[in-house]
């Protein structure tokens, strides 16, 4: 297994500044990993000149180094995906292209993998990220955790190795919100975590903030797990059996004691049974509406290469 190719995958977006030393690192790396390696850059079509960095770096290296430009921003999970599909070794390692994950922890990720792990995924020692950062992200790994099943004390990072079948099993997946780490689980026999720095990021700032950290949490739910629409049912037949109840109650007292205003028993108890039925109902439509979206999201093109080198 040592011997067997790696390849790197780095989704990038305003990494102009970083890209030069990051190569530079990547290629010390897989030198002295004496295996083939690859070192995938996908530009997620910044704003700044990454574009025009890729190009040097990739004249300047070589071989070594695949670069990718999407047509249109499509996210750092999509741009990931992009350079999972044009990833030909047997290992595939991810990692941010802001530094804060070094590259000479790579042969930690690998020594998992080489030990039959399908997925090693990297424990920061202490996060370096702002307090807003580590707030969203713990909410988003809180979610995953319940999702999978994982102990509390699992850390997931975006610093991760990952064994090629478990790769192309994430390629085939469908869907316009993709969440690597979730598609990763979904399909990794065994994972573990490994011990990594997490350094101080030297340029720019981070484009996570605790609103989209939100709005991750929620893709999440409503595309990897159930628990919404279990919610909704439970609170729908707990509504029906107090809606029922309720009616019940009201037919046994219009027998037994009567009721003074004609008509009044009759029309709460319809209504009762109308808005039980309804909301069953809406549990239902619920459960088609969620694999009717599962069916349409996976028809849609979730990126677009606009040019490769």
């Amino acid at each position: 297994m040592n011997n067997k190719p790696v390849s790197i995958v780095v989704p990038c977006y305003r990494s102009e500044k970083s890209l030069p030393e990051l190569v530079e690192r990547l290629l010390r790396v897989g030198v002295e990993l004496n295996r083939d390696f690859e070192i995938i850059l996908v530009d997620d079509q910044s704003p700044d000149g990454t574009w025009e960095t890729l190009k040097e770096l990739k004249e300047k290296v070589g071989c070594p180094l695949k670069i990718i430009r999407l047509l249109k921003n499509a996210g750092q999970h999509n741009a990931l995906l992009c350079g999972m599909q044009f990833a030909t070794g047997d290992v595939v390692v991810t990692m941010d292209d802001d530094l804060q994950n070094p590259p000479e922890d790579i042969p930690a990720l690998l020594a998992v993998i080489a030990n039959g792990y399908d997925l090693a995924i990297g424990a920061y020692e202490q996060k370096q990220h702002s307090s807003v950062r580590n707030a969203g992200g713990s909410l988003v790994d809180a979610v995953l955790r319940k999702i999978f099943h994982l102990p509390c004390d699992f850390q997931l990072t975006s610093f991760r190795a990952v064994r090629r079948e478990v790769v192309e099993n994430v390629c085939r997946m469908g869907g316009v919100y993709p969440y690597i780490t979730a598609m990763l689980l979904s399909h990794a026999g065994t994972y573990g975590n490994v011990q990594v720095r997490h350094e101080s990021r030297k340029y720019g700032v981070s484009n996570y903030n605790l609103g989209r950290s939100i709005s991750l949490a929620a893709n999440l739910l409503l595309n990897y797990s159930s628990y919404p629409i279990y919610f909704i049912a439970l609170l729908c037949g707990f509504v029906f059996f107090v809606a029922f109840g309720f009616g019940v109650s009201v037919l046994a007292r219009t027998f037994l004691v009567g009721s003074t205003v004609p008509g009044w028993a009759s029309t709460v108890i319809i209504v009762s049974f109308l808005n039980a039925l309804v909301l069953l109902s809406l549990v239902i439509f619920g459960l088609y509406l969620s694999r009717l979206n599962l069916q349409i999201s996976q028809s849609k093109p979730r990126f677009t290469i606009k040019e490769q080198q």
